[in-house]
C-alpha cells in the first residue's frame, strides 16, 4: 500500500493527470481505493464530493457523509469544515432547511478554530438564507448582517451577496424600502466589479421590487437585462427565473397571453434542470391564467401537479401559494366550498409559517376575517339555491296539478276537482311558508355585514394618516367596504385576487386596525 509522502506526490499528479484527460473523479476514486490513512481517505472523499457539486447532488452528499465519519478529534478543522459545508448545501439545495442549519452551525466553531474568516461568513450568510427561507426573517436579518460585517472587514468579494441577500430577505418581509436599497448596492458593487453572471442576480430582485411597487414595465426592463446575461452563461436556472418574472410582470399588466408564454417557456426548462420550488410556483401562475380563459380542467391539473410537488418539498410558502391559487380557481369556477375548503388550508399553511417576529394575533385575526367572507359568500350562494328550487318545486306542482287534472276529468271532473283543491292548497300553503323563510334569510344576510357601504372621501381619510393609501389601496379599500368579495374586487380594478389582499393588508396596517371590523370603526369614528 501507498504511504505518505510517496500518496501525496501521486495524488497531485494523478489529479493534475486527471484534469487534462477530463477523468478527474475516477482517478481520484483509483487512489481512494490504494489509501489506507486516514487523513488522505478524508481529503480524498472530500474532493470526489466537490467534483459532485451542482452535478450529482446525492453523490454529492453520499462522499461527504463518507469523510466525515473518519472525521475525530484530531482532524484538521479545516478538513471538517469543507465536510460540514458540502453536506449543509445539500439539504439546502432539497430545500431541508432545518438540516442544512445543523450541519451549518456545527461547521462554525470549526471556521474559527481553522481562523476561516471567509468560511465561517459563508456559513453565517448560508443560516441566513436557510432562515429566509422559512419566513424567520428577524433571524435571517441577525445572521446576514454578522455575514457582511465578516466580510466588509476582510475586503471580501463577497459582499455583494451579502447585499443580495439581505434584499432579498427585507422584499419577503415587505419592507421594500430597505429590500431595494440593499440590491442597488449589490447591483452598483457587481457592475463596478464585473461580476456579470452575479449582476444576473441582483437585475432579477430588483425586478422583483419594482413589480410589487407597481412600476411594471421598469420591472421588465431588469428582468430582460437578466435574461440577457443568464443565457450568455447558459444558466438554464437564472433563464428560467428570467422566464417566469417576466410572465408574472405581463400578468399584472393584463397581457395574459404573452404571461402564458413566458411561463411555458419557464416551466420547461425548470422540469428539465428539476428546479423544483420553482416549477410549482411557475405551475400555479400557469393555472390561474388557464382559469382566467375558463380552462378550469387545465388549471387544477397543473395545480395538482405543483401540489405533488409540494408534498415532496417541505416549503411552507410554496404550499400555502399552491392553496390559495387552487382557492382562487375554484372560485373563479363557481365551486365556493371547494374554495373554502382550499382557502381555509391555505389559512392553516399561514398560521404555520407565523414565527416570533409576526405578529399571530394579527395572522389570526386576517385568517378568520378571510375565512369568514367566504362562509358568508357560500352561505348566501346556497341559500339563493334553494330559493331557485322553491320556486322551481312550486311551477312542477303547477304542471303536475294540470296534468293530474286532465287525466282525472275522463273519470270524474267534479270528484277530482274536490280531491285536488284539497291537496293543491295544502301544498301550497306549505311551499308558501318555505319560500318566505327562505326569502327572509336571504334579505337578512343581504343586509348583513356584507353590504356596509360608508362614504369615504380619499383625500380626507389621507389628510389623518401618516402613511397616505394609494389610489389603488383606496380603490380596494371602498370597494371591501361595500360589500365586494376579493373576486369582486379583482374584477373590477382588473386585478388578481392576491394583489387585492395584499392591497388590503397595507391599508390595515395604515389605519392602525386589525381587520376590516375595525377599518370600519375606524371610518366611522372619523367621519
Amino acid at each position: 500500500m501507498l504511504k505518505l509522502p510517496g500518496l501525496l506526490i501521486f495524488f497531485i499528479f494523478i489529479i493534475g493527470d486527471a484534469a487534462a484527460s477530463g477523468n478527474n473523479v475516477d482517478s481520484l476514486k483509483v487512489v481512494l481505493l490504494k489509501t489506507t490513512d486516514g487523513k488522505a481517505r478524508i481529503d480524498l472523499f472530500t474532493e470526489i464530493a466537490n467534483q459532485f457539486r451542482n452535478k450529482d447532488g446525492d453523490s454529492m452528499r453520499w462522499y461527504a457523509e463518507q469523510a466525515l465519519l473518519l472525521t475525530n478529534e484530531k482532524t484538521s478543522p479545516i478538513a471538517i469544515v469543507k465536510v460540514l459545508n458540502l453536506i449543509g448545501i445539500y439539504h439546502f439545495q432539497t430545500a431541508a432547511y432545518d438540516s442544512a442549519i445543523y450541519y451549518f452551525e456545527r461547521g462554525i466553531p470549526n471556521a474559527q478554530l481553522a481562523g476561516d474568516t471567509a468560511q465561517l461568513a459563508s456559513f453565517l450568510n448560508n443560516i441566513g438564507l436557510c432562515f429566509t427561507y422559512k419566513s424567520a426573517y428577524d433571524k435571517a436579518i441577525d445572521y446576514h448582517l454578522q455575514a457582511l460585517a465578516i466580510r466588509e472587514a476582510a475586503n471580501d468579494p463577497k459582499v455583494s451577496s451579502s447585499y443580495n441577500n439581505l434584499g432579498i430577505t427585507y422584499d419577503r418581509m415587505n419592507d421594500l424600502e430597505n429590500a431595494e436599497k440593499y440590491q442597488l448596492k449589490a447591483l452598483a458593487l457587481k457592475r463596478q466589479e464585473g461580476q456579470r453572471l452575479p449582476l444576473a442576480n441582483s437585475l432579477l430582485n430588483l425586478g422583483i421590487i419594482k413589480r410589487k411597487q407597481e412600476q411594471y414595465k421598469e420591472a421588465i426592463v431588469y428582468y430582460e437585462e437578466s435574461l440577457v446575461i443568464a443565457r450568455e452563461f447558459d444558466d438554464k436556472k437564472k433563464i428560467a427565473n428570467a422566464l417566469n418574472n417576466i410572465g408574472s410582470a405581463y400578468v399584472s399588466l393584463k397581457d395574459f397571453r404573452k404571461a402564458a408564454t413566458y411561463f411555458e417557456q419557464s416551466i420547461a426548462l425548470k422540469r428539465e434542470i428539476g428546479d423544483l420550488q420553482g416549477l410549482a410556483r411557475s405551475l400555479g401562475e400557469l393555472a390561474e391564467i388557464r382559469a382566467f380563459y375558463g380552462d378550469f380542467a387545465r388549471g387544477r391539473a397543473l395545480l395538482l401537479e405543483a401540489e405533488a410537488i409540494v408534498a415532496n418539498l417541505g416549503s411552507k410558502e410554496i404550499e400555502h401559494l399552491t392553496y390559495a391559487n387552487r382557492a382562487d380557481i375554484e372560485e373563479m369556477a363557481g365551486n365556493y366550498k371547494s374554495a373554502l375548503e382550499f382557502e381555509r388550508k391555505a389559512s392553516d399553511v399561514w398560521r404555520e409559517m407565523v414565527s416570533e417576529e409576526k405578529n399571530e394575533k394579527i395572522a389570526e385575526l386576517e385568517v378568520a376575517f378571510n375565512t369568514a367572507q367566504k362562509e358568508a359568500k357560500i352561505d348566501k350562494l346556497s341559500l339563493l339555491n334553494k330559493i331557485n328550487e322553491a320556486e322551481a318545486a312550486n311551477e312542477r306542482a303547477w304542471f303536475i296539478a294540470s296534468v293530474v287534472s286532465l287525466s282525472m276529468l275522463v273519470i270524474g271532473l267534479m270528484i277530482f276537482a274536490v280531491m285536488q283543491g284539497k291537496r293543491r292548497k295544502v301544498e301550497m300553503t306549505l311551499q308558501e311558508h318555505q319560500f318566505d323563510a327562505l326569502q327572509k334569510r336571504y334579505v337578512d344576510l343581504l343586509e348583513g355585514p356584507m353590504a356596509t357601504e360608508l362614504a369615504v372621501d380619499f383625500a380626507s381619510i389621507n389628510d389623518k394618516l401618516v402613511d397616505p393609501l394609494t389610489e389603488r389601496e383606496f380603490e380596494a379599500f371602498t370597494l371591501s367596504l361595500a360589500g365586494k368579495t376579493n373576486q369582486e374586487i379583482g374584477n373590477n380594478l382588473f386585478i388578481s385576487i392576491n394583489t387585492v389582499k395584499f392591497h388590503l393588508r397595507n391599508v390595515y396596517v395604515k389605519l392602525g386596525v386589525s381587520n376590516r371590523k375595525e377599518a370600519v370603526e375606524y371610518v366611522v369614528s372619523s367621519s
